[in-house]
């Protein structure tokens, strides 16, 4: 018989070893607290989505609008991962977009993507194995299971997965501070809020969408020949699209840090919705930028809420363009756009 008094405390409750507790209890007890730090130790949860599949038409007119060549002809072999995990809202148009992104890259050469919401690729070793990241509107901690489902997890488990989140976020920082290729679609602004090197890293934070996606806007090109817009827009002043447009909260947004390089003109598009002010009282409304981060390369946009974007020639060569900027096979200038109006 063992003599001895021991309160062990687990994530859900304290067991009290009593005196003169029998060895053959002792030993299924033993069992029973390696279950339950095994419970936290190696429990590995993974977002998994059952989006609905891409039916035939949207895959016959994905085709037809591909490029078909790169915007430039890569140095070396380029591998990107596409990561679409969601906590919150999840796009429809995330599938279509997986498609177009995939058959882009094998059409032009310009790079082969892993399509993968696994979040074991996000530890350093496997992020060097990419030559940049694409982030196609994944929402909120994307990392974490939705809110509505924490209630199917222990407090222990609910902790492992936040610690692993904000780890992981850390990885993709340093992947892009080292070198590394960042690509933000659409709602890649709104996700990690309360990370703030993330949002640094991303440039913007969503701050409501006062256009939705049955709103007609016109964006403008504000650097007709900067080297991600010169070879996709040409001559092009501005176009006319349906999409779904945000607007950025004032913090880390700002033009002192970023390159602009399309932006909505308010006065020739679609009423906003009343139920969505206008916050930027200074109406900056921008849709897409680049900048660099450390030594790496970020490029976000707005547009990918509809799935027309993902068939719509002109858009797909502007994806390909800040995929192939992030990949560093194109060469842009990322310096903010104020310091060039000094």
């Amino acid at each position: 018989m063992f003599n001895f008094y021991t309160n062990v405390k687990l994530a859900k409750s304290s067991f009290i070893l009593p005196m003169n507790y029998p060895i053959s209890s002792l030993f299924s007890f033993l069992l029973a607290v390696q279950f339950a730090f095994s419970e936290v130790t190696t429990f590995d949860w993974k977002p998994s989505f059952n989006d609905d599949p891409v039916p035939q038409k949207r895959l016959d007119a994905i085709e037809a609008a591909l490029p078909e060549v790169a915007l430039a002809v890569p140095d070396s072999p380029r591998k990107i991962l596409i990561f679409s995990a969601t906590a919150g809202f999840r796009h429809a148009s995330i599938a279509t977009g997986k498609v177009a992104l995939d058959r882009m890259g094998i059409k032009t050469g310009a790079y082969q993507a892993l399509i993968s919401d696994d979040p074991e690729n996000f530890e350093i070793e496997v992020l060097k194995t990419f030559d940049a990241v694409v982030l196609l509107s994944p929402t909120l901690d994307f990392f974490m299971p939705p809110n509505k489902l924490r209630e199917d997890f222990s407090d222990a488990q609910w902790n492992w997965l936040h610690a692993r989140h904000e780890r992981l976020i850390a990885n993709l920082v340093q992947f892009v501070h080292a070198g590394g290729g960042l690509v933000g679609i659409h709602a890649a602004t709104d996700s990690c809020y309360e990370d703030e090197d993330y949002g640094n890293m991303i440039g913007g934070y969503f701050w409501g969408h006062p256009w939705s996606w049955r709103h007609n806007v016109t964006i403008l090109i504000e650097d007709s020949e900067h080297a991600l817009i010169k070879p996709v827009f040409g001559d092009m002043s501005d176009f006319r699209i349906q999409e779904e447009i945000y607007q950025f909260k004032e913090e880390p947004y700002s033009r002192e840090k970023l390159r602009v390089l399309l932006s909505l003109d308010v006065e020739r598009s679609d009423e906003p919705m009343a139920k969505v002010p206008l916050r930027r009282t200074c109406g900056d409304y921008a849709i897409s930028w680049v900048q660099s981060v450390g030594e790496g390369r970020v490029f976000y946009t707005n547009l990918g809420h509809n799935h027309h974007i993902y068939t719509n020639p002109l858009l797909l060569k502007h994806f390909l363009a800040g995929i192939q900027f992030a990949t560093g096979d194109i060469e842009a200038d990322t310096r903010p756009s104020a310091s060039l109006e000094k």
